[in-house]
Parts: C-alpha cells; structure tokens; sequence
C-alpha cells in the first residue's frame, strides 16, 4: 500500500515539505500520514529518522510546554490530543518547525532529534551512557582486579570518574592508602554521592559483640550474600573500610560476581535460572541497634530490568524469612535451584579473596557482587570495619556530573 501524503494545500508536494543545509548536509523532512511520524531524511546518510507525533508533541520545547531550567514538562499528557495532527514542517537553519492543526508551534533543535533518534543503535547508546556494560570477571581476576587511591579520589575528578567507572564495569574496586582512622568512609561517601540511612544508622561497626545483633558481629564465617536484600530499595554500594585486621587464622574478604555466576547458571541449568528469576523469597532483618526494627520485603533473587538484563541479585541466606510464598509443588525445585547458584559462587574459580591491610576499603556494587568473610579462628578478634553505604543512584548521578564537569574543563 503507498504511504497517503498530507494534502498539497499545506505545502507537501510528494513528501518534502522543506529542505536546507546543516553541516554542509542537505536535510528534507515530510509526514507520513500513515505512520503517524515527521520523517527526516538526509542525501549523506541513506536511514531516515522517523519520530511519532504523539512523541512530538509530548516533547515541545516551547515556554508554554517546557520549562528548560528545571527540565520539565508544563503540560500533562491529558491536556494535549493524543490523536492532534500536524499540518505542516520545515526545516530552517539548524531547526526542523511543526505547525499542528490546533495552531501550536513547535521548533525542534536538528541535533538534539538525532540525540534520540528510535533507531535501535542510537537507543543502545543511550542506554550505555545510562548505565555501563557489564564486564564479568575473568578467571585471573584474583590477580587484575581495579584498584584506587583514596588520596587521588578525593583531589582529582578524573581519578574519581575512573573509580566509579571501573565501581560500575566490574563491582568492586579495592581503594588503598585510606587512612586508618574511622572517618574516610564519610568522607569518600560524600565524595562520590551521600550518606544511605539504614536500621543500623549511618554506618556502621563491624567488631565481636558479646550481644550481636548481626551475624557479622560475630566470629562465624559468613557466606555469600548481598546486603540488605530485607529493603525494597537495597543500598546500592558498600564501603568496607579495614581499621584493624585480625591477626590470627581467617578474616578473608570473599567477593563473588554474581552476574558472572548467574551467567554460568543461566547456560548450564536454564530451569532454574529461570525459577530464580520467577519466583520470590521473603527477607527479614528483625533487631534493636540504631533503631528497634522489623523489615521484611519480597524479591525474587535474580531481578531483570524491562530489556530483559539482570540488574540486581538479592542473595542472603541469613536473612530469608521462613515464610515461603511459593507453590508447596516447587518448593524442593526451588531448593535445588538455589544450591545450584550457591555451589556455582563457593567454586573457587568463581570468586576471589583478599585479606585487607588496615588502610584498605572494599567498594562494591551491592546490587551485583556478593561479599563474605571466612570464620575468625580462635573466637577472639580485635578485626574492626567501618561501613557505610550510598545509593547506586546517587553513583550514576555523581558519574555524569564528573563527565560533563570534565568535559567543560577541557
């Protein structure tokens, strides 16, 4: 079926509408009536831009549709026509303009069009700009993995742009020469974002307390989890900040990446991948220490974002309520699923360890890497940690600052 054409009485004769030259490059743009879309097309570049006229008008950068300093919509979906039709474009200068049938006016910069263009290259491009591509593990990564300087991060925006980048690429980043104080962690928190408040208060001390109200108050061995897994919305990035090292047997840091190991699980035993993805668990932490508290949420372990990409692992053994939401036929599948997750993260070519020197801090994408502690042999230990936490949001806001305050420096 040839595409209908918007009558000649409004200036379309065979589709063009107007032309001009941006960049020494011959633009033409039409509508396609039969799309519902503006249509750009270019002679140097054979794809044509295609953009839906709801999305248009959605988007006017008029003062009476946009307000460009708080970059925000004035007008509401429901206050336009969705089906409102425009009657006439044209490209001048640097600008591609759009009559609509009920008299608006629309004047769109060309190159901020082409920033978002639908072609499927241009949104992935985005979307990296977003959020970086994850770089699983490799096998040597026991020996290669990221490494900061406190001292760097806090004076210098690239050394803080850089660990941030390597915090998102791979999860973990092993930030040295802190000072062996309790203080940094603060101050590398508002460094890179602000401080995220938890039952356990703005940050927190690991020691052995005789009335432990958390399994890493203790002397036992903890294994693999991410923390906080009992919130909706769990911290995004934790700061570990070794003060004093226990001097005996054990006190290993054990990281995992559970990207990495959800990878391994998702082509080797697709079923229970998929079960970890469908089905959830409840999560409780449930205590007295900043605060009395009782928190209990729902996940499944393995979460996906609508791109169908794994976003976030909620993985903690300790904390799994009792109560089990999951139909009574599935519950041993489930099981099975979960120690085969398990066992894939305890492979020793699945994660690493590192025993921190006082002045050492781990940082780690909670959302991602799981983190444990091997058993402190003897039951004694001076082992002293301070912690704290900031939203991976707060890190993704932080990372495009940087980049565009960067850029205008240079």
């Amino acid at each position: 079926m040839l595409k209908r054409i918007l009558p000649a009485t409004f200036q379309l004769r065979k589709g063009v509408v107007a032309s001009s030259s941006i960049n020494s490059r011959k633009i033409s743009t039409f509508l396609d009536s039969e799309k519902r879309r503006l249509v750009i097309d270019t002679e140097l570049n054979s794809v044509k831009e295609e953009f839906p006229w709801v999305w248009l008008r959605d988007n006017c950068q008029c003062s009476s549709c946009y307000e460009p300093l708080a970059q925000s919509r004035i007008v509401n979906l429901s206050e336009f026509d969705q089906k409102v039709k425009p009657v006439k474009c044209q490209v001048t200068g640097g600008q591609v303009e759009v009559e609509w049938e009920d008299k608006h006016h629309s004047v769109y910069d060309y190159s901020w069009l082409l920033e978002r263009s639908f072609r499927p290259e241009q949104r992935e491009k985005f979307s990296e700009s977003v959020c970086a591509k994850t770089v699983l593990w490799p096998a040597n990564f026991q020996e290669n993995y990221p490494t900061a300087d406190f001292n760097s991060i806090m004076t210098d925006d690239s050394a803080l742009l850089s660990w941030l980048e390597d915090l998102d690429k791979h999860g973990f980043v092993l930030v040295r020469n802190v000072p062996i104080k309790q203080g940094p962690v603060h101050e590398l928190q508002a460094r890179s974002g602000f401080r995220r408040l938890t039952h356990y208060g703005e940050d927190y001390v690991v020691k052995i307390k005789a009335d432990p109200s958390n399994l890493a108050y203790t002397h036992h061995r903890i294994f693999f989890h991410t923390d906080s897994p009992f919130y909706e919305h769990m911290p995004g990035v934790a700061y570990l900040h070794c003060i004093e090292q226990h001097q005996g047997e054990g006190g290993e840091t054990m990281l995992a990446d559970g990207f990495k190991a959800a990878a391994i699980l998702k082509e080797t035993h697709p079923e229970k991948y998929r079960l970890l993805s469908s089905e959830s668990a409840y999560f409780k932490d449930i205590g007295d220490d900043y605060i009395k508290f009782n928190s209990i949420a729902q996940h499944p372990p393995l979460v996906h974002n609508a791109r169908g990409e794994l976003v976030k692992i909620n993985w903690n053994h300790f904390t799994r309520d009792s109560y089990f939401d999951v139909d009574i036929d599935q519950v041993e599948e489930f099981y099975t699923a979960m120690r085969c997750y398990d066992d894939i993260l305890n492979d020793a070519a699945n994660h690493i360890k590192l025993k921190m020197e006082p002045g050492d801090m781990v940082t780690t994408k909670n959302l991602r890497v799981l983190h444990g502690r091997s058993e402190l042999k003897g039951g004694v230990s001076g082992r002293h940690l301070h912690c704290g936490y900031v939203d991976w949001d707060e890190i993704r806001s932080t990372l495009r600052v940087i980049r565009e305050k960067l850029k205008e420096n240079n």
